[in-house]
């Protein structure tokens, strides 16, 4: 895939002294995470020595500090492509900027900056290719001995879901074609539960949301005789019985009853047949550890990122298997707990859920991290208990101003929405900043101004979808 401004973003690289300074500064979720390790790993078999950011959310404060800093040239990765007029302002005079991002943008140029972006290109930077993608083909550009970071961008592409119709497409199938081919990844049809190299099968169907199983997911003694009734043991070698310890016609049996059951539920066949689809385990890793499967690999990931030990994920990216490993298991029992209760949570709040018109929106204020917001949306939106569907938007309260999390179906985007461009226009209405992907997006907005925003948003959508 050649995206446009790659072979520029090179030559920028080429044309840099070596010991200049370079920041690198990346998202703080899988995708960020991994973009930001491809970014570093690139950068340092060139012969640089960078310095790597991971952050929660790039504004203008972010900017105007690192502006005040004695760097020659900015690296974003999975971030920035909303950020170019403060950019232009404040750091595009005297320094060079590359950008690496797959958020929707504006094509703004200036003669310091070269913008990576798939929209730029006509892809969808939404299903087809990630941040971490974006910044793979950067790297591969640069040196093709960087082939070997495939894996890292199907992480963040499973990271930011771009597999959600049972497999890639567009670059990130060609990722995966050098991942495979490089004997990084093993990719094979199976049974989508997460979990798969190391949760207990109940465990892992029990806490299947996308698709929803109707009975099964969040209900785990309906599991447990689910599974009783097919004759599938509970323990094999005095162990929990995985997903990956199954025998292939154990599968089939399981597979089948749980498409039939989605299907006698009023479940569309192609939705409930999407419990199968492409899995990827990563070869490098030990069978059964969370490394393994490339899903587990990204919730570790995305654990880091919910604790701000973002030198904890990077490290695991790039290859280390001590401390960091360890650390990082002990962030996601404690992020595995609290999307747990954000579960809880869900269920003793939906008679919160407020119809807006053309949107749901709930409000979590102090009950719920603004971490997570995003997750909730998401949890909501898949539940199977909207009815009629619409875009969710849950806010939640972070420090000095409020959060804000879109979440729609593919159903939605194919109908016209784009809530990227909603928040946008709605955060800016109400004196915020927002903005992302047609499914999925976030926006940033002053206490008080909540439902200032959801009207905004709500007429928006509304334009979007029925044109009035």
């Amino acid at each position: 895939m050649v995206l446009k401004g790659l072979s520029d973003a090179c030559k920028r690289i080429h044309g840099l002294d070596k010991s200049s300074s370079v920041l690198c500064v990346s998202h703080d979720d899988a995708d960020g995470l991994t973009a930001g390790a491809i970014v570093y790993q690139a950068l340092l078999r060139e012969g640089f020595t960078p310095h790597l950011r991971c952050i929660k959310l790039l504004d203008l404060e972010f900017i105007q500090g690192v502006s005040s800093e004695e760097w020659s040239m900015f690296i974003f990765s999975d971030t920035g492509s909303g950020q170019l007029e403060n950019f232009g302002k404040h750091l595009l005079e005297d320094r060079q900027i590359i950008i690496l991002d797959h958020h929707e943008t504006t094509d703004y140029t200036h003669p310091n900056l070269t913008h990576v972006n798939p929209h730029l290109s006509g892809v969808d930077g939404a299903r087809e290719v990630s941040g971490a993608g974006v910044s793979y083909f950067f790297a591969r550009e640069l040196n093709k001995a960087n082939k070997n970071l495939a894996h890292l961008a199907l992480i963040g592409a499973l990271g930011d879901v771009q597999d959600g119709q049972g497999g890639f497409s567009g670059p990130n199938k060609e990722i995966a074609a050098d991942a495979v081919a490089g004997g990084l990844v093993l990719i094979e049809k199976d049974m989508r539960f997460f979990g798969r190299q190391t949760r207990p099968l109940y465990k892992a169907i029990e806490y299947t949301t996308e698709p929803f199983i109707p009975s099964l997911s969040g209900n785990e003694s309906a599991v447990v005789q689910f599974l009783s009734d097919l004759g599938i043991d509970a323990k094999k070698n005095d162990k929990e019985t995985r997903l990956i310890d199954l025998t292939d016609d154990e599968k089939k049996k399981l597979t089948t009853a749980i498409i039939l059951k989605m299907i006698e539920s009023k479940i569309d066949v192609k939705t409930a047949e999407s419990i199968v689809g492409d899995t990827y385990t990563i070869l490098s890793e030990k069978e059964g550890t969370i490394l393994r499967d490339a899903k587990e690999f990204t919730s570790l990931l995305n654990a880091c990122g919910r604790y701000e030990k973002y030198g904890v994920g990077v490290g695991i990216c790039l290859g280390d298997r001590g401390d960091a490993l360890d650390s990082a298991k002990s962030l996601l029992k404690e992020h595995k707990r609290y999307i747990s209760s954000c579960y809880e949570w869900i269920n003793k709040n939906m008679d919160s859920l407020v119809d807006v018109g053309e949107v749901y929106s709930i409000h979590a204020h102090g009950e719920l991290s603004d971490t997570v917001v995003g997750s909730v949306a998401s949890m909501i939106v898949n539940s199977q208990l909207l009815n009629p569907v619409k875009p969710v938007i849950a806010f939640a309260d972070s420090d000095d101003e409020v959060k804000v999390s879109g979440r729609a179906t593919k159903e939605l985007v194919d109908k016209g929405l784009n809530l990227g461009h909603a928040m946008l226009y709605a955060a800016e209405k109400a004196g915020g900043e927002g903005g992302g992907h047609d499914i999925a997006a976030g926006a940033q907005v002053a206490h008080g101004r909540e439902e200032e925003f959801a009207k905004h948003i709500n007429d928006i959508v509304g334009e979007q979808l029925h044109g009035s």
